[in-house]
Protein backbone atom coordinates (compact mmCIF):
# COMPACT_ATOMS: atom_id res chain seq x y z
CA UNK A 1 0.00 0.00 0.00
CA UNK A 2 2.86 2.38 0.83
CA UNK A 3 4.44 1.91 -2.61
CA UNK A 4 1.08 2.47 -4.32
CA UNK A 5 0.56 5.75 -2.46
CA UNK A 6 4.11 6.90 -3.15
CA UNK A 7 3.77 5.97 -6.82
CA UNK A 8 0.50 7.88 -7.09
CA UNK A 9 2.09 10.98 -5.57
CA UNK A 10 5.03 10.76 -7.96
CA UNK A 11 2.73 10.23 -10.96
CA UNK A 12 0.72 13.33 -10.04
CA UNK A 13 3.88 15.40 -9.75
CA UNK A 14 5.17 13.69 -12.90
CA UNK A 15 2.24 15.14 -14.82
CA UNK A 16 2.43 18.58 -13.17
CA UNK A 17 6.08 19.35 -13.94
CA UNK A 18 5.95 18.82 -17.72
CA UNK A 19 2.76 20.90 -17.83
CA UNK A 20 4.52 23.67 -15.91
CA UNK A 21 7.44 23.43 -18.35
CA UNK A 22 5.12 23.73 -21.35
CA UNK A 23 3.36 26.71 -19.82
CA UNK A 24 6.70 28.42 -19.15
CA UNK A 25 7.87 27.76 -22.72
CA UNK A 26 4.66 29.24 -24.11
CA UNK A 27 4.62 32.31 -21.88
CA UNK A 28 8.41 32.76 -21.69
CA UNK A 29 7.81 34.13 -18.19
CA UNK A 30 9.46 33.08 -14.94
CA UNK A 31 7.51 35.28 -12.55
CA UNK A 32 6.36 33.45 -9.46
CA UNK A 33 9.07 30.82 -9.87
CA UNK A 34 12.05 30.84 -7.56
CA UNK A 35 15.17 29.01 -8.66
CA UNK A 36 16.11 28.29 -5.04
CA UNK A 37 12.71 26.69 -4.42
CA UNK A 38 12.99 24.60 -7.59
CA UNK A 39 16.52 23.55 -6.64
CA UNK A 40 15.28 22.36 -3.24
CA UNK A 41 12.61 20.26 -4.97
CA UNK A 42 15.26 18.83 -7.31
CA UNK A 43 17.44 17.88 -4.36
CA UNK A 44 14.42 16.18 -2.78
CA UNK A 45 13.83 14.06 -5.88
CA UNK A 46 17.51 13.12 -6.14
CA UNK A 47 17.62 12.12 -2.46
CA UNK A 48 14.37 10.15 -2.89
CA UNK A 49 15.84 8.28 -5.86
CA UNK A 50 19.04 7.63 -3.91
CA UNK A 51 17.02 6.26 -1.00
CA UNK A 52 15.26 3.80 -3.32
CA UNK A 53 18.58 2.83 -4.91
CA UNK A 54 20.22 2.17 -1.53
CA UNK A 55 17.22 0.25 -0.18
CA UNK A 56 17.14 -2.16 -3.11
CA UNK A 57 18.64 -5.55 -2.31
CA UNK A 58 21.80 -6.50 -4.19
CA UNK A 59 20.05 -9.29 -6.09
CA UNK A 60 16.80 -7.42 -6.62
CA UNK A 61 15.96 -5.04 -9.45
CA UNK A 62 15.70 -1.36 -8.65
CA UNK A 63 12.11 -0.54 -7.63
CA UNK A 64 9.89 1.13 -10.23
CA UNK A 65 9.40 4.07 -7.89
CA UNK A 66 13.10 4.85 -8.41
CA UNK A 67 12.38 5.56 -12.08
CA UNK A 68 9.49 7.84 -11.18
CA UNK A 69 11.83 9.86 -8.95
CA UNK A 70 14.38 9.96 -11.78
CA UNK A 71 11.88 11.09 -14.41
CA UNK A 72 10.50 13.76 -12.10
CA UNK A 73 14.03 14.97 -11.33
CA UNK A 74 14.60 15.32 -15.08
CA UNK A 75 11.43 17.40 -15.43
CA UNK A 76 12.49 19.62 -12.53
CA UNK A 77 15.97 20.03 -14.10
CA UNK A 78 14.26 21.13 -17.31
CA UNK A 79 12.17 23.62 -15.32
CA UNK A 80 15.29 24.96 -13.63
CA UNK A 81 17.03 25.35 -17.00
CA UNK A 82 14.00 27.20 -18.42
CA UNK A 83 13.90 29.48 -15.39
CA UNK A 84 17.57 30.32 -15.88
CA UNK A 85 17.26 30.81 -19.64
CA UNK A 86 14.15 32.99 -19.59
CA UNK A 87 15.47 34.96 -16.63
CA UNK A 88 18.74 35.67 -18.45
CA UNK A 89 16.87 36.45 -21.65
CA UNK A 90 14.58 38.89 -19.86
CA UNK A 91 17.63 40.72 -18.54
CA UNK A 92 19.16 40.78 -22.02
CA UNK A 93 22.11 38.60 -21.09
CA UNK A 94 21.35 35.73 -23.48
CA UNK A 95 21.44 36.34 -27.22
CA UNK A 96 20.42 32.82 -28.16
CA UNK A 97 18.81 31.65 -30.38
CA UNK A 98 20.63 33.76 -32.89
CA UNK A 99 18.52 34.84 -35.83
CA UNK A 100 20.02 35.35 -39.24
CA UNK A 101 20.13 38.94 -40.50
CA UNK A 102 17.53 39.73 -43.11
Amino acid sequence: MQTLLESTMLLCFGVAWPLANLRMMRSKQTEGKGMAFTLIILIGYVVGAAAKWVSADAGQATPGVFWLYTINAGSVMMNLALQWYYGQRRRGQVKWPVTAPT
